[in-house]
């Protein structure tokens, strides 16, 4: 039987909560505890359900009951079930899904929440485009490190794909920022390290902020994309001390070259804007030229 974790008069029911995390006191032992401050209803089901996902009774995936069944299950009002759920949903703990397959499900490994805080940051000018170049060399180090100990044929062909991909659309004129940027989160990936990996994600969840203000256009991504061929032959000879200085060159040139566009975008007209970056596009240049808007 489902005990209530509430009394009819909205007090917490100690046989309810006792019954929740398994302890009973009786007796003398009750009075060595100091009072305790009573939790709110959602509280304790916020408190429940993570209990239950850090012991493996939730998994990833997994979808919780209805607010109406849980409420009942729980002998409590649904607006506290509700509340829980929001509540577990603003943290990434919960992941709401509407329509007729929809429901309150446990979230898989996200970094929603860093790239949250991470793009507020930049927003109110707090964090730099030094900083997160920084960030890119530390975090990408690491990562490459890892890599190169793990890396396999399919690893490599994912990453050839990847930089394919980018090519084709930016040789059709198409700017390939998610297809540059998935190379290195398929770095990431491939370390083996979820953190790492979910760091490395949010960074990028950054840059593409940096992009989308320096409207870099199609002939940068193309140079990026072919930075990238000599990125993947390096790390499938497996040397660190061949791949890292590639990696660390690629970053602060394309950083810089970002940085720079979109001071640019920032300073320019509407109008002017419009034309630059045609004028540059069709203009014959060398490989990487893109990357280095003051040539």
């Amino acid at each position: 039987m489902v005990l209530p974790l509430t009394r009819a008069g909205g007090s917490i029911d100690p046989r309810g909560f006792a019954a929740m995390t398994g302890h009973v006191a009786t007796g003398a032992a009750t009075r060595a505890f100091e009072p305790l401050k009573v939790q709110r209803t959602f509280e304790i089901i916020v408190d429940m359900i993570k209990e239950r996902i850090f012991s493996g009774t939730y998994r990833p995936g997994d979808r919780l009951p209805a607010e109406r069944e849980f409420a009942q299950m729980l002998r409590v009002g649904r607006p506290a079930v509700r509340e829980a759920y929001r509540a577990l949903e603003l943290i990434g703990i919960l992941e709401i899904r509407k329509g007729k397959q929809g429901g309150a499900f446990i979230a898989r490994q996200n970094h929603r929440l860093v790239t949250q805080s991470l793009g507020d940051l930049v927003r109110l000018k707090q964090v730099g485009m030094a900083e997160l170049t920084q960030a890119r060399l530390v975090l990408e180090k690491d990562v490459a490190e890892l890599a190169l100990r793990r890396v396999g044929a399919a690893d490599i062909a994912r990453l050839r794909a990847c930089i394919a991909e980018a090519i084709a659309q930016s040789e059709r004129g198409i700017t390939a920022t998610e297809e540059n940027l998935r190379f290195h989160i398929l770095l990431g990936e491939m370390s083996g390290n979820p953190i790492l990996a979910m760091m490395l994600a949010s960074v990028m969840d950054l840059l593409r902020l940096v992009i989308a203000a320096a409207s870099p256009g199609p002939r940068v991504s193309l140079d990026v994309a072919e930075d990238h061929h000599a990125i993947v032959d390096a790390l499938e000879a497996g040397k660190f001390e061949r791949f890292w200085p590639i990696m660390e060159a690629h970053i602060r040139r394309s950083n810089l070259a970002l940085m720079r566009l979109a001071g640019r975008s920032a300073q320019a007209s509407p109008r002017a804007a419009g034309k630059t970056p045609g004028r540059r596009a069709r203009a014959p240049a060398p490989r990487n030229r893109a990357l280095h808007p003051e040539a």
